[in-house]
Order: C-alpha cells, then structure tokens, then sequence
C-alpha cells in the first residue's frame, strides 16, 4: 500500500511540476501493428516540430510521465525511442524545460591504433571496417563488416583495443567472427565477371551523428580502375541503440559503362548451419553451428527491393545493376546466441521478420 501512495504522490508531483511549466507541442504516435514494439526508433519530421528550434525542452509519455531519451539527426528531424503496446496509440508532450542526461547506448570511433579501423557499437553488439593501413598486413585483412559479440551493456570498443586481447572471452563477449576476403556480416562489392571486385579499404571517414540513441559515419573509398570502370564509393552506415542491424547506403561513382554490377550479402563460407531465405521479407540470414566460443547469427534485410535473394559464391545475398551514384539500401548485422536474447536460427528469423514488418508499418505520427 506505501508504496502504491508513493507512486501516486510522485505521479502528482510531476504532473504538478508540468503544470508549472510551458508545454511547447503535443504528439500522438500509433502502433498500427497487433505486436508491440519495443524500445523503438520513431523519426518526428522537422516539420512537426519546427516550434522546438532552440528550444531546451523535455518529452513525455503522457501517460506514465516517463521522461523520454531524444537525439536531433543531421537532416533536422528528432528521433525519439519508446516501448508500444500492440495497437497503442501514445501521446507525447514537449515542455520548456531542461532534459535530464540519458547516458549514450551507441557509440563509434576512429582506430589509428589498430592500422585504422573504425569500429562501433550500441549496447547489444560491435562491428567494425578496415581501414587502408590493413591492407600491409595482408594475413590480418578483411574485406567486409566484421561483427564483435557482446554480452554486456556496457560500450567496450575503448577497452577491448586497450587491452588488446578481444579474441578471448573476459566476460564481456569476444571476436571470434570471421571475416577474411568476403563480405563479412553483411556488405557490398561490386561484382564483375561472376566475381567479387575488391576496391581496397576506406582511406577516410565522417562522423554524422553521435547518439545518444543513433550513430552515424560515412567510409569513402578511393578511385579504382577495374575491369573499363573508374569507380569509388562512399557507405553511409547507422546503427540505433537496442538494434542487432545496421542500416547501410553505399553510393558508388563510376565512370567506363552505363551500370554496375554489385552484390550484397553476407558470408556463410559453405559451413554447416541453416541457410535461410526469406523472400517474403526480403532478407537472408545465416545461423552457423555452434562453436566453442558460441554461435554468431547474420542476416542482411532489403526493405525496398523485389530482386531474387541467391546463395552464390559462398554468400547470401542479392546481385542488382546499379546506375552511378544509385543509392543501394540494406539492413545487415548480427546476434551472439551466449547474450542470451536470441538463442536459435528460429528466433533470429522471427527476429527478422519482426524487424521487416516495423519497417514497412512505421509509427503513425499525428497532432
């Protein structure tokens, strides 16, 4: 019962606080789907709130008066994330009012120490690139996205590199992913002649958006002649807290033929395991058999392609002709069974599935 009395007390004394303050807007964002959703990333369109320009303010659910975490993107809009009931429709409100600090759950980072690698991550999982230093120690290059498994919360990049032994599992997790010269965890390659082209490692970066929810880089790659094409390439990469997927938007500029040639996909490297496709939902995934050190799960999801998903040359994926300066868009990451989330190639499909299902139903945004 005293406790109960608290809540309540509490509830009163914050809804007294906002009566207090100025409420700068008024939201309400639908769950359409009869599944909930949780700690999901809705975009509020710059135009919707253009009122907040400048403005120190707070969100909150209207409901439980839960102070919700915020992060302004780089195009201007507001992404906020929440947990949705199946088929809620929650209200927001915005107050004049200094927000209390959310800590980061993402975070990335250029490696000069480790022959330039740029590496990042949220709380579920880390990932990283190689940089062109890599490319002297051809035993230790890799082509593709490589994948860091995790079992804590925690951001660890700083110190796996600090310690310098993130191959052994210390309690945190481990990289035991192997990559070499495929797509790793999920990229893309142009594909010439039935065969991977490799452009070489990313010579530069960009960080765009550094959290507390969505981080955000660009990796250039520099000019390559191959094959009568002058092409370079420039990926745009993002990855929300509590998301086992990166979203990736690679632009390649070509000169030499009208289209490009490339395939996106994920590595299974003819190892035993389940090879899915899904082509309802246009994604491909791989759950390898177990290891010693566990099982790394991957999957790559297209959210705005019909192409034919294949497995070819020792990948999932899917092969398209690309016009220069195209944008290729997909969903790519993976999942570490020992985390304890997600345990089996069943649940990472239905995870998958899931995932494809919010992207096409995001949440409905109203005034």
């Amino acid at each position: 019962m005293k406790s109960t009395l608290w809540g309540l007390v509490m509830i009163h004394c914050v809804s007294f606080m906002h009566a207090q303050q100025s409420i700068l807007l008024k939201l309400e964002l639908k769950n359409s789907l009869t599944i909930p959703r949780n700690m999901e990333s809705v975009e509020i369109p710059l135009k919707k709130v253009r009122v907040l320009a400048g403005q120190s303010f707070t969100i909150n659910d209207a409901s439980s008066k839960k102070e919700l975490p915020y992060q302004w993107l780089a195009n201007g809009d507001l992404l906020i994330q929440s947990d949705f009931r199946a088929g809620e429709i929650k209200k927001i409100e915005f107050y004049k009012s200094s927000p209390q600090h959310f800590e980061p759950k993402v975070y990335g980072r250029f490696v000069p120490e480790r022959l330039g690698d740029f590496a990042w991550e949220n709380e579920k999982i880390a990932f990283r690139m190689y940089g062109k230093e890599l490319e002297k120690v051809p035993e230790q290059n890799g082509w593709g996205m490589d994948a860091w498994t995790k079992r804590t919360n925690k951001m660890i990049i700083n110190q796996w590199y600090q310690l310098n032994n993130y191959h052994q599992d210390n309690g945190d997790g481990l990289d035991f992913f192997q990559v070499g010269h495929t797509l790793g965890a999920g990229d893309v390659l142009p594909f010439i002649n039935n065969n991977f082209a490799y452009l070489g490692n990313y010579t530069s970066y960009k960080i765009i958006e550094e959290g507390p929810l969505r981080f955000t880089f660009e990796l250039t790659y520099p000019q390559v002649k191959i094959d009568g094409y002058e092409i370079s390439a420039l990926k745009r990469i993002s990855l929300d807290a509590d998301s086992q997927l990166n979203k990736s938007v690679i632009r390649y500029d070509f000169k030499g033929k009208k289209t490009l040639p490339v395939f996106t996909g994920i590595v299974h490297w003819d190892g035993k395991g389940q090879k899915i496709i899904d082509q309802d939902n246009q994604l491909a995934a791989y759950w390898p058999e177990n290891s010693k050190n566990g099982t790394v799960g991957s999957a790559i999801l297209y959210p705005h392609s019909n192409n034919l998903i294949i497995d070819k040359n020792k990948h999932l994926g899917s092969e398209t002709n690309v016009k220069s300066n195209q944008a290729v868009t997909f969903y790519t990451g993976a999942v570490w069974d020992k985390a304890g989330e997600i345990t089996s190639g069943k649940n990472w499909l239905y995870y998958l599935q899931e995932f494809s299902l919010r992207l096409k139903h995001p949440i409905q945004i109203t005034q």
